[in-house]
C-alpha cells in the first residue's frame, strides 16, 4: 500500500465515528463528514439552526494529503490527531500544522 493510501485510510478511521455527533446544547446541529478521496481532502463540518434561530456552519476539521504529507489546516477539536498519528506509525515529518509551525516536533511543510 503506497503512502497516500496508508495515510488516507488512518484519516477515515479516526474521523469516521465524528459523523452525526450532537451537542449537549445544541442537539438540532448536524455534524457530517465532507470526504474528497481522489483530491485527498477530508473535512467535518456542524451545520443547522440553533435554538435562537442563528444559522451554523462551522468546520471543526480540514485535513488534505499533500506530497504525501498529512496537513491539518484545521482542528478546533481536544483530539491530538498528531500524537494519535505517530502512534499508528506516520512519522512527525509526515504531519503538518502550519498554525504550530515552530512550536512542534511536526514539519513544517
Amino acid at each position: 500500500m503506497d503512502k497516500t493510501t496508508r495515510y488516507q485510510t488512518i484519516i477515515l478511521e479516526m474521523i469516521g465515528d465524528m459523523e452525526g455527533i450532537k451537542y449537549s446544547n445544541e442537539p438540532e446541529l448536524d455534524t457530517k463528514l465532507v470526504i474528497d478521496k481522489k483530491n485527498h481532502r477530508y473535512i467535518v463540518v456542524t451545520t443547522g439552526w440553533k435554538a435562537n434561530g442563528e444559522y451554523i456552519h462551522n468546520c471543526s476539521i480540514h485535513i488534505e494529503i499533500i506530497n504525501e504529507k498529512l496537513w491539518f489546516h484545521r482542528n478546533m477539536t481536544d483530539i491530538d490527531f498528531g500524537k494519535k498519528l505517530v502512534y499508528k506509525g506516520v512519522p512527525p515529518s509526515d504531519i503538518v500544522a502550519p498554525k504550530m509551525r515552530g512550536f512542534s516536533d511536526y514539519a513544517a511543510a
